[in-house]
């Protein structure tokens, strides 16, 4: 064997020799090895790319690029900054993200237009937070209504089945919106009107059925205060000034 062979093998026996003593030490430290700390191909995340935000839930699986464009038109239909929803830190739940995924999964991405157009949340708010305490519902009580109006032209047995599907939907009784002056205007009259104007009239489900009032109500009037959403976290007490002593 010539001295060149000789180098090769030295140098091929010194490295085997050196791998598992890096192994062996590894194994006693607890450090991975070069091999464990490469992650495998399949594994590994295109360059640029960042994780979704673990509690996305409705909007999960969409480009973070394409999530912030959402979250900016919602920001805007409801006129609102983006601490309205969120708080620090961002993963906390609270009782306004379970709402806009409520709003989200059941009207925004369950109903639609009846010309097939999608449904958006500046549809309803149109830059209001809370539309329907904007509207200018308030100032109708003792004012004479027009008569039937969204209702107009049906026949008196079908109003009447009309109704009591409103009364059912809602949970309430006649009284909830009429007076005993059935042509007296009163806020909730008007509120019924608008809702059947811009939602069970205008409106349609995915699979192109009807919307009611019940699809969204449920048998409860506010429907939104009684579903089981997270509550809001307890604020911590402050502690109380110290007392400068006198002098």
């Amino acid at each position: 064997m010539n001295n060149v062979a000789r180098a090769k093998l030295f140098v091929v026996v010194m490295s085997t020799v050196l791998v598992i003593a890096s192994a062996i030490h590894a194994k006693q430290t607890g450090q991975p090895t070069a091999q464990q700390t490469t992650p495998p191909q399949g594994e590994q995340k295109p360059a640029g790319q960042q994780a979704a935000p673990e509690t996305l839930q409705v909007l999960k699986g969409m480009p973070r690029q394409q999530i912030m464009g959402e979250m900016r038109k919602i920001a805007t239909a409801m006129g609102a900054q983006c601490n309205f929803c969120h708080m620090n830190p961002f993963p906390v739940d609270t009782p306004r993200k379970a709402v806009a995924r409520l709003m989200l999964r059941d009207y925004t991405m369950g109903m639609k237009h009846k010309d097939g157009s999608a449904l958006t949340c500046n549809d309803c708010h149109k830059g209001e937070a809370n539309f329907l305490r904007s509207r200018p519902f308030q100032g109708a009580v003792g004012k004479k209504s027009e008569g039937i109006q969204v209702l107009k032209g049906m026949d008196t047995s079908r109003i009447t089945q009309v109704m009591t599907a409103f009364t059912k939907a809602l949970g309430v009784e006649c009284t909830y919106c009429h007076t005993d002056d059935f042509d007296e205007d009163t806020p909730r009259k008007q509120i019924a009107r608008f809702m059947m104007r811009e939602f069970s009239s205008g409106l349609v489900k995915q699979d192109g059925s009807a919307v009611t009032c019940n699809d969204c109500h449920k048998g409860h009037a506010r429907p939104l205060t009684v579903l089981p959403f997270p509550q809001p976290r307890p604020q911590q007490p402050q502690p109380p000034p110290e007392k400068k002593p006198n002098g």
